[in-house]
């Protein structure tokens, strides 16, 4: 039912979460088809022991003389508040997240269920009335936008490691690896979130092409598929809200810490720009990519989010143009009156929207508190030196 290379790019986020421990239950992959094993005891106990195994390491974490002592940050209040915010923020992230796994356990294997039978019910429908090309080229799409996904995360997590070591001056390698290994946990989660976006993408997009295939066509037979395509709409609508509200709480730990790690970086970057803190070129080359890494992934999460949400909304409009049609019942009118007015808003917590007017609005108050803790620099001391420290951020 997947094309190659969106089921490689697939199974390969799912390794990622599995050794990780995110993953509620393994699942079998056979010819790009997923199939859903039972919880095995010692993947269950592999978890834990993983789960175990990061929360001791966040002690190490700060790097040595943070507050005093030899250290880049030691005079700097500033960069001190917001690497407790951050390792605070990604401490919720991990309980959150892995709470998430094993105390919803069940519903999340359910979920997974309820994905896969779905998709395997509604595909055929979706083949016959869209046509099999169609479906593939949608499909090649979004493993280029999966694919982008994936490397920009990976830039990312690259240059943030290589600026750990030359921050620690490559003296503390156990805690270089300590820190590259949340790194990848954060990274991971982030994976793990665009792909649920990704599958959901992939049926709003095959159920609108299917709605554009059906209003070409006129007879008793597409009526009848059009009311299975409205149905597997609804379906997939209280699916994604099903989605959206299991992973609410992690999903908002995620994206807060992702927004302070911007923000540190920015930071961070003003501070080498000034010459507050000394680097060399390697370390501004690096530094470069850093931001523009992190800015190009935030900015990739946030069209994969809109469009998502987009697709879905605009198969609900496209249904409008099928009010003309003749024979409809009074319970297909019922529905499609149903489904045009139950759009997918995805809030986090319940009261903050997430689409792409609320990505601008928190980067543009990323920009505006960086410019605010500019102005710390502005009223220190010029006569305070700080240590010479290789590397940029």
């Amino acid at each position: 039912m997947l094309i190659r290379k969106l089921g490689i790019l697939l199974t390969i986020i799912y390794y990622q979460m599995l050794i990780y421990g995110f993953m509620p239950t393994t699942l079998r992959l056979k010819n790009c088809r997923m199939i859903i094993c039972k919880v095995s005891k010692w993947y269950f106990i592999y978890s834990l022991c993983v789960t175990g195994a990061l929360l001791l390491q966040f002690p190490y974490l700060f790097p040595p003389g943070v507050f005093s002592g030899y250290s880049y940050m030691r005079n700097n209040i500033v960069l001190q508040g917001n690497f407790i915010v951050s390792v605070t923020l990604r401490v919720v992230a991990f309980v959150s997240c892995y709470s998430l796994v094993w105390l919803q356990r069940k519903r999340l294997i359910q979920i997974f269920m309820d994905f896969l039978l779905h998709w395997r019910n509604h595909w055929p429908i979706l083949c016959r009335v869209a046509g099999l090309e169609a479906l593939q080229k949608l499909q090649l799409q979004l493993a280029k936008i999966l694919l982008r996904q994936l490397l920009v995360n990976n830039g990312m997590l690259l240059c943030s490691i290589l600026i750990q070591y030359q921050l620690l001056n490559g003296a503390k390698l156990a805690q270089i690896v300590v820190r590259a290994s949340h790194m990848l946990m954060v990274s991971t989660i982030r994976l793990g979130f665009c792909t649920v976006l990704i599958l959901h993408n992939h049926q709003f997009e095959a159920v609108l092409l299917s709605l554009q295939a059906l209003r070409q066509r006129v007879g008793c037979r597409s009526l009848e598929d059009f009311h299975r395509i409205a149905t597997i709409h609804s379906e997939w609508v209280r699916l994604a809200k099903r989605a959206f509200k299991i992973f609410d709480l992690a999903i908002a730990s995620v994206f807060a810490s992702m927004f302070t790690v911007i923000v540190s970086i920015l930071y961070h970057a003003v501070q080498y720009i000034n010459q507050t803190i000394k680097s060399d070129l390697s370390g501004y080359i690096i530094g470069d990519g850093l931001v523009l890494f992190s800015i190009w992934n935030l900015v990739l999460v946030m069209n994969l989010v809109n469009r998502t949400i987009n697709s879905c909304n605009e198969a609900g409009h496209f249904l409008r143009q099928f009010n003309d049609l003749p024979r409809l019942s009074p319970e297909s009118q019922k529905e499609l009156e149903y489904i045009r007015n139950n759009r997918l808003v995805y809030r986090i917590l319940g009261c903050v929207v997430l689409n792409r007017p609320a990505f601008l609005g928190y980067m543009a108050s990323m920009l505006n508190n960086v410019i605010i803790l500019m102005q710390f620099d502005l009223k220190r001391n010029q006569g305070t030196s700080l240590p010479t420290v290789k590397g940029n951020t």
